[in-house]
């Protein structure tokens, strides 16, 4: 049900909110990412929108043999090396391809690494449940900032929303197949269908943030909230990924 009333500066405040807490919900998305991949042991990078983990070599005797030999020529063709340099350096890189092996172990690490990022998004969703279930005979009274911040915790299910759509969309009208969300690799990684988690994470997200939206947000912001909220994700995602996330880490 809704009650089609506009408050204008309810309005200002989630539009700004929405926009805030998409950046906050891209990011902590990756560090669920990089929370694992640090677990492993992994070195991490973040950026704007994605994340980058690679194994710590340069510590490693052979790769510290390896870097001083081939420094030298760094500026010619590999044809135009010493054949006594390349000798060693095929030798060396031999060694440290049977230390460093990309076996089942890593394979295992890179699923579990994947998963890293919707279990965060989940998991700050199911805690933004918990605290308005923990909250319930307050909120029913009057609904106080720790309750919106509890509202903003739980849509971050809608991350999972707006990928399916995304993806729909570039299926139906650039019949792309081969996607690369984290869900989809997911899915093949368990041998389903590459639709299969999207699908139930769009269920999952749409489940709790409809609950939430028509059943727990006061009837009285509830059409200001969904406009400003729309609004507002439209215009952080633009934000982030159009200029500020690309000029914040390229400072």
């Amino acid at each position: 049900m809704l009650r089609f009333k506009i408050l204008p500066r309810f309005v200002i405040a989630i539009f700004l909110s929405f926009m805030l807490f998409t950046v906050i919900g891209t990011l902590s998305h990756e560090w669920g990412h990089i929370a694992v991949a640090n677990y492993f042991g992994y070195t991490t990078t973040l950026s704007y929108g994605s994340m980058g983990y690679t194994q710590d070599f340069s510590e490693d005797r052979e790769v510290q043999e390896i870097k001083r030999l081939s420094d030298p020529y760094d500026d010619l063709d590999y044809d135009e090396w010493p054949a006594d340099v390349k000798i060693k350096l095929e030798a060396l890189d031999k060694i440290v391809m049977e230390r460093y092996p990309y076996n089942e172990t890593y394979k295992l690490h890179d699923k579990l690494i994947t998963l890293g990022g919707p279990a965060q998004t989940l998991l700050t969703s199911g805690i933004g449940v918990l605290l308005l279930f923990l909250r319930r005979k307050k909120w029913r009274v009057k609904f106080m900032t720790l309750d919106w911040l509890a509202v903003f915790m739980v849509l971050f299910a809608l991350r999972e929303v707006f990928n399916f759509i995304l993806a729909s969309y570039e299926a139906l009208f650039y019949s792309q197949s081969n996607f690369h969300g984290d869900e989809f690799k997911i899915s093949r990684d368990l041998g389903f269908n590459e639709w299969m988690i999207p699908t139930l994470a769009l269920v999952i997200g749409l489940l709790i943030s409809c609950y939430v939206i028509f059943k727990i947000i006061p009837l009285s912001y509830r059409f200001s909230f969904i406009l400003a909220g729309g609004l507002g994700s439209v215009a952080g995602y633009a934000m982030w990924f159009g200029f500020l996330g690309p000029a914040v880490f390229n400072w």
